[in-house]
């Protein structure tokens, strides 16, 4: 567990952190998007510089060693993770929908991104992911407390959509954080993957 908390610099997380940093701009805009006046706008803005910021920042520095065949070698896992993903979030929204829990929407779905994140830290190598998968998760159960107690659908809408969007931002940050390895020294990925 230490492991994971520690700075280590990794091989292939440009195509993560990237994706990482797309949808936790997508959770962002929809944390956003219910807030009111002056808050939206600032929120929109602080959102699109952030995430700008962290995609220029995954594309010039972080590593795309073995990106395309981490991909090739986990896509069985990874297509029936995302297929699984799909069905959770259809479900969600359907069963939302049908019994006019709309406010519960938001939060479920944190918490089936959050789930779909564990099938796949092994077959990537990506450890972290079990990190991001239970904050995802922590988030999605703060959301539906929130539900619960009879808050307002943009409110939890908007603890689900920026909470998420932090974690998954965090992540991409971490990447940053960690560093690339140094190139003089043997690729560890493979014995990470394995682990």
């Amino acid at each position: 567990m230490c492991a994971l908390l520690r700075p280590n610099p990794q091989y292939g997380t440009r195509g993560s952190g990237m994706i990482l940093t797309f949808f936790g701009t997508v959770w962002w805009l929809v944390g956003s998007v219910v807030l009111d006046g002056s808050a939206r706008t600032a929120a929109l803005v602080a959102g699109a510089v952030l995430a700008a910021t962290l995609l220029v920042l995954a594309a010039r520095r972080l590593d795309g060693t073995g990106g395309r065949e981490a991909y090739e070698r986990s896509a069985r896992t990874f297509k029936w993770s995302n297929v699984g993903q799909g069905v959770g979030i259809a479900v969600v929204i359907a069963v939302g929908n049908i019994t006019g829990g709309y406010s519960w929407i938001p939060a479920l779905i944190a918490i089936v991104v959050g789930v779909h994140f564990f099938p796949l830290a092994r077959p990537f190598g990506r450890l972290e992911y079990r990190w991001t998968g239970s904050l995802l998760i922590v988030v999605g159960v703060a959301g539906c407390a929130m539900a619960l107690s009879g808050a307002s659908e943009s409110g939890v809408q908007t603890v689900a959509g920026l909470g998420s969007a932090t974690v998954l931002w965090a992540t991409t940050a971490w990447y940053l954080v960690s560093g690339v390895p140094d190139r003089s020294t043997p690729r560890q990925q493979s014995a990470d993957t394995g682990s």
